[in-house]
């Protein structure tokens, strides 16, 4: 394997000076460690991250390792990230004024139609349709004499009580000039508190925008929740009898997850769930009636699920595959072209829509991830199904037939949306480009056909995305149930569901492989399955694997124990025997996907495919210390991370993972540290690696996450490193909900001169178990020249540095570093 083909290092900036861990009082930042969490349930819907190891006693980083090149360490914490996307201040509007009044807004400028931004997909919409495409379910009467109706539903949630997104957006329409053909109407609730004061926060009411204001039209519509269907139901019936039209056209405005999530979260009701796609299907089924676009201005449900959801109910699908930025949609300018013209080609009112969308994003931050595309449903109802059950059928036939290696390696570096929270939802176009058969690249080319308009920031954004298990097979349940509700291909779900059912397997052979003296193994996606097969038990001991028990369960024998520090004696044989065990047996609710017997038929291919973790050891050549591997092992390696630990009273400071590393000549991992971490201002961050991208034009781009308190507030700094920018740059912050909500928030919180930030960390104890989140270092305040990044000498007599890589199937393997 060529050098630049391994996992890609992200470029160190190394500043002159030193800084000091020290951690100052404890902090309430939410029931979960703010680095992640060490417990997991698998059924979550798709945040599971795995942490690294803790160490069991005090360690320096000058050399010491344990016997046979192996840490000593007692505990493995399975760490679950919660990542929420966050939001972007924006200034509310408008004095206070009584409930039902009838409000005026000052007309906002303008934004120009965005040009020439970068990795735009289409640069002109595309206006062909297949012969295959199904009629549309609405006409245009044509030359300009069509009535319109653009029925809002705005969640305003925390969005609008915390940043006034909803105001904007509201603001933004009454600045458009509309025609009295154009009606908006608008319903708002599941907000606690509105930024324009006539807006109730008891109860859900009806406006129409008109001419720089709102008019209340239903002063009371009752308290249910947006998330509710048979709420949105009712708000389509109410739109379609009151402004009945020629075109209808349907907006979605709040929080989205896409596949596994859905849409919505009613901050008055944080404890009912969102509005799934399956929901979602009843809604729209029950309110019968047929729209000319569905728009989500919300995050991440331009999903290839969606599109078969609402196709039933419309001609087009507007949405975004990735979280969206604060500014969401803007809405003046296209509705203004609409009222010149309300026949416009519904193709060119998304144009409009998009363009406007990119060019504002692209003004409030200049790092903003964007995409946004309009799909035409009637030709993806008329041309995808048949190349979508053909993808499906190769494609799982290519995983269960001793390819998974192969398969795996090819959807490596697929473009991930939303990856901080390891949604599993990945750009599909490009998934199919990557796997390369005959139906996966003739599938890509339908797929491509159906998307008339895309516009994106980033590379590999196509404009229809999917679920697939690339990252955990968390989430893989609640999609396979979806699948079902919504009527996707059952071919399709089999091929998650093989894909899920192999990357298990290399799990469970990982937890097979490792030593007792890595303590318990019980934790993550393999973790949970064992804990659930095993009665409930939390955790083993540190003296005995699960495997032991697991061994015992099913095969009826005596269980291996622990030779050396290299690993348990299992063959490969034992290890093929104890993928067979599970054949035929009934697996726990959240693991009914689970194919057992595809498990017992890939044992030997699965086992094969393995990481040896005895061969995980340290070697010197050339008068250095390194890992060499084989080319075949490196291989299977899909990514390197660093580690940190820094030694505090009683335990362990966390100070998280990093893409910094180096290859010699060769290419062998060196295994130097040079005894630098992440510095924000000069004070020692807990930094976590979230995503490393390489985009269409060959540079990478380095995301990371850094918990802090921002005024008060519990969020997640967004660092960002790019080739213009290797030393890095804080692009803003975005807020935690702590497990009140899977779906997604637009946009980041900004960051201000004169803002307080106190930095995070969490702390464990000898043994390895979470002790509480403290403030790490003083609290500062933003000076007028912002923030900067740097890599500093640590100042700390004891520090543990080890590195951890991660193969194809999900396992860790840790080796130290001096």
């Amino acid at each position: 394997m060529a050098n630049n083909q391994r996992s890609h290092s992200r470029n160190k900036t190394v500043g002159s000076g030193s800084a000091q861990v020290h951690t100052g009082h404890p902090v309430n930042a939410g029931s979960r460690p703010v680095g992640g969490s060490h417990s997991f349930s698998g059924s979550s819907g798709g945040h599971a991250s795995y942490g690294g190891f803790r160490p069991a006693g005090q360690r320096s980083y000058s050399g010491q390792r344990a016997p046979g090149g192996k840490l000593s360490f007692k505990t493995l914490l399975i760490i679950l990230i919660v990542l929420i996307a966050g939001v972007f201040v924006l200034k509310g509007m408008g004095d206070e004024e009584p409930d039902d009044y009838t409000g005026s807004y000052n007309t906002t400028e303008a934004v120009p139609a965005a040009q020439n931004h970068q990795s735009a997909s289409y640069q002109q919409a595309d206006a062909g349709v297949s012969s295959l495409a199904r009629d549309k379910y609405v006409t245009p009467v044509g030359g300009g004499k069509d009535t319109v109706t653009i029925m809002v539903y705005m969640c305003g949630t925390d969005l609008e009580s915390k940043y006034g997104m909803a105001t904007k957006d509201l603001q933004e329409m009454a600045g458009a000039s509309l025609s009295s053909r154009v009606n908006i109407i608008v319903e708002t609730g599941g907000c606690k508190s509105w930024q324009t004061k006539g807006i109730s926060n008891t109860v859900n009411q009806i406006y129409k925008v008109e001419n720089g204001g709102l008019t209340l039209v239903e002063k009371d519509m009752g308290k249910s929740a947006m998330t509710d269907p048979g709420n949105l139901t009712d708000f389509i019936r109410y739109c379609n009898e009151h402004y009945p039209a020629d075109r209808r056209m349907l907006i979605l405005w709040n929080h989205g997850g896409g596949t596994v999530s859905g849409y919505g979260y009613d901050e008055k009701a944080a404890s009912s769930s969102s509005m799934m796609l399956a929901k979602i299907d009843t809604a729209l089924k029950n309110a019968g009636v047929k729209f000319d676009f569905i728009g989500f201005d919300a995050c991440l449900m331009a999903t290839l699920e969606t599109d078969i959801v609402c196709a039933r109910y419309a001609d087009y699908l507007i949405a975004s595959e990735e979280t969206e930025p604060g500014t969401g949609w803007y809405y003046t300018n296209w509705l203004t072209k609409l009222s010149g013209n309300t026949s416009l080609p519904t193709v060119e009112i998304a144009e409009n829509i998009i363009n406007d969308y990119v060019s504002a994003g692209k003004s409030s931050s200049r790092n903003a991830k964007l995409t946004l595309s309009v799909v035409d449903l009637a030709e993806l109802q008329g041309t995808v199904p048949d190349a979508f059950r053909a993808f499906a059928s190769s494609t799982n036939e290519k995983i269960e037939n001793n390819e998974y290696k192969q398969f795996s390696s090819a959807c490596a570096g697929v473009r991930q949306f939303s990856q901080q929270n390891k949604l599993n939802q990945v750009d599909m176009i490009d998934l199919c480009e990557r796997i390369g058969t005959a139906e996966a690249k003739n599938l890509a080319a339908v797929l491509k056909s159906c998307v008339k308009y895309n516009k994106t920031t980033i590379s590999a954004a196509n404009g229809i995305s999917v679920f697939f298990p690339v990252a955990s097979s968390s989430g893989v349940q609640n999609a396979v149930s979806s699948y079902a509700a919504i009527g996707i291909d059952s071919e399709y779900a089999r091929c998650v569901k093989s894909f899920a059912t192999l990357q298990l397997g290399g799990q469970l052979v990982g937890s097979a492989t490792q030593t007792s003296d890595y303590g318990s193994l019980l934790g993550g996606d393999i973790g949970s399955l064992l804990n659930s097969l095993l009665g409930g038990a939390s955790q083993t001991t540190a003296s005995t694997s699960p495997v032991d028990v697991l061994l015992g369960t099913f095969l009826g024998g005596a269980s291996p124990q622990a030779s050396s520090a290299a690993g348990y004696a299992l063959d490969a044989s034992a290890l093929i025997d104890l993928l067979g065990a599970f054949s035929g047996r009934s697996m726990p609710q959240e693991y009914a996907w689970l194919d057992t017997e595809l498990l017992a038929v890939n044992g030997e291919n699965i086992v094969h495919d393995f990481v040896d973790p005895s061969h995980i050891t340290a070697t010197e050549k050339n008068g250095q210390k390194v890992l060499a591997l084989t080319e075949e092992e490196w291989s299977l390696i899909s990514t390197v991370d660093l580690n940190v630990f820094s030694a505090a009273e009683d335990g362990y400071v966390d100070l998280g993972y990093d893409n910094v590393f180096e290859w010699t000549a060769d290419n062998d991992l060196l295994l130097e540290y040079d005894g630098t971490w992440l510095t924000l201002n000069g004070n020692v961050c807990a930094y976590y690696l979230v995503s490393d991208t390489l985009q269409d034009n060959g540079e990478w781009i380095t995301e990371g996450r850094i918990p802090a308190l921002l005024n008060g507030q519990s969020v997640n700094l967004r660092v960002v490193f790019t080739e213009e920018a290797p030393e890095g740059v804080v692009t803003g912050a975005y807020p935690l909900y702590d497990g009140e909500t899977d779906v997604q928030a637009k946009g980041d919180i900004g960051i201000n001169a004169g803002d307080e930030i106190t930095l995070l960390c969490d702390c464990y104890d000898l043994n390895g178990n979470y002790t509480a989140s403290y403030t790490l270092g003083d609290s500062f305040i933003v000076p007028s020249a912002g923030l900067s990044l740097v890599n500093l000498a640590i100042n700390s007599e004891e520090l543990t540095a080890t590195y951890r890589l991660t193969d194809i199937y999900g396992n860790h393997f840790w080796i130290a570093v001096e």
